[in-house]
């Protein structure tokens, strides 16, 4: 078992100074720790965490890529009695520079498939297809022969960042893919009318937006006219902001846009409901946006001192905050990049280890105990894939 429990070194408090330049910040005692469990370190650069039953038991699955090692692999939950253990796995292919893999039944037969966007020199979005004779049986799913990978030829020699599994339109099995630098956009994929689904050259491809750096995708139905909208954050460029985008009845026409925030500002994984949206920034705070009515209203949460780079915000049902943050990449690389936010406002560590860089969250419960756990991952001390176990908040 490789389990680590973390104390929290200390929790910071933010007070307002009643004086210009008087520092009045407080540190206090460390409350409950999160126990870090690793679900996988073997390999180099875990970059971000999707979930999907692939076996049907009920337990959610995790993909992901492994952007040094270009790598794409599934991990089969064991369930809550052996989930702090590392997880059975499989590399499902091998292809460099992977940004993102997400569960897609894309053939439509029933059984989940992967897609995975790349960038560096392999510029590609990749289809690796399911080939189980047994969908109930682990095993199947963990043999590499189970796998075949195929790409979307119109897609090629574009740095991709992101895919969206979208709801079917008119019939046809839908993907939204979300690029970066030149050339780059988000781009809705429609699936032929035939079923030979697995003819990836056959999909139709439609260009919604031009983007510079694609950060986060999200499929929620913003205007309550009964199909799913585009929530998004482009993190460069002259249009960069945290909008949606509202589906026309064809696809084909103009998705009308809707910014909603930061824009001109470098915004990074957006956490989103229909009313509230929680955006890190690549400076010392996040936006908290919520609906009322027919406007936004946007405060600011200001991150703990000296954490400047944040990547993700998660949620718990209690209303606490988890933060993740790049502080490899910052001024102070000698500070902890994962941080717990109480409702009173006080920010404490959940994870003491300084030079890192996290990504985004999944908040899910994985030990059946009753509250949300966070799994993520973190490339650069190479803790790989893991998730925190929640003690009770």
């Amino acid at each position: 078992m490789r389990s680590i429990t973390l104390g929290l070194l200390a929790v910071v408090c933010l007070v307002q100074s009643p004086a210009e330049g008087e520092d009045k910040t407080q540190v206090k005692t460390a409350r409950t720790p999160w126990p870090r469990h690793t679900v996988d370190d073997r390999f180099q650069g875990a970059d971000g965490v999707r979930l999907g039953d692939f076996d049907g038991d009920g337990h959610l699955d995790v993909v992901t890529g492994w952007e040094e090692s270009g790598v794409v692999r599934l991990y089969l939950n064991p369930g809550p009695d052996l989930a702090k253990q590392p997880w059975p796995a499989v590399t499902v292919a091998a292809a460099a520079s992977p940004e993102d893999a997400v569960p897609v039944d894309v053939d439509g037969d029933g059984n989940l498939d992967i897609v995975s966007c790349h960038e560096g020199k392999r510029r590609q979005v990749l289809v690796h297809f399911s080939n189980v004779n047994d969908p109930a049986n682990p095993d199947d799913w963990l043999s590499q022969d189970s796998w075949t990978t195929e790409s979307f030829p119109s897609l090629d020699g574009v740095m991709w960042m992101y895919a969206l599994p979208f709801e079917d339109i008119d019939g046809r099995r839908a993907i939204i893919v979300g690029g970066k630098s030149k050339q780059a956009s988000l781009s809705l994929l429609l699936s032929p009318t035939t079923k030979d689904s697995r003819d990836l050259g056959r999909w139709e491809v439609i260009r919604i937006r031009d983007v510079a750096w694609t950060m986060s995708l999200h499929a929620i139905d913003m205007d309550h006219d009964g199909d799913q909208d585009l929530v998004f954050t482009d993190r460069k460029g002259s249009k960069s902001m945290a909008g949606w985008l509202e589906q026309p009845e064809d696809p084909r026409q103009t998705w009308r846009e809707h910014p909603i925030a930061g824009q001109g500002r470098e915004v990074m994984f957006l956490s989103a409901t229909r009313d509230r949206w929680l955006i890190p920034t690549r400076r010392t705070d996040s936006l908290d946006c919520r609906r009322e009515g027919n406007r936004w209203i946007v405060s600011t949460i200001k991150h703990p001192p000296q954490i400047e780079f944040g990547k993700a915000i998660g949620v718990l049902p209690s209303g606490r905050l988890l933060l993740s943050s790049n502080t490899k990449a910052s001024r102070y690389p000698d500070r902890p990049g994962l941080w717990l936010r109480d409702l009173d406002g006080q920010w404490s560590v959940v994870d003491p280890t300084r030079g890192v860089k996290f990504d985004r969250f999944e908040m899910i419960d994985l030990d059946a105990d009753g509250d949300l756990d966070a799994m993520t991952c973190e490339e650069r001390q190479n803790f790989g894939v893991v998730w925190y176990e929640n003690p009770g908040l």
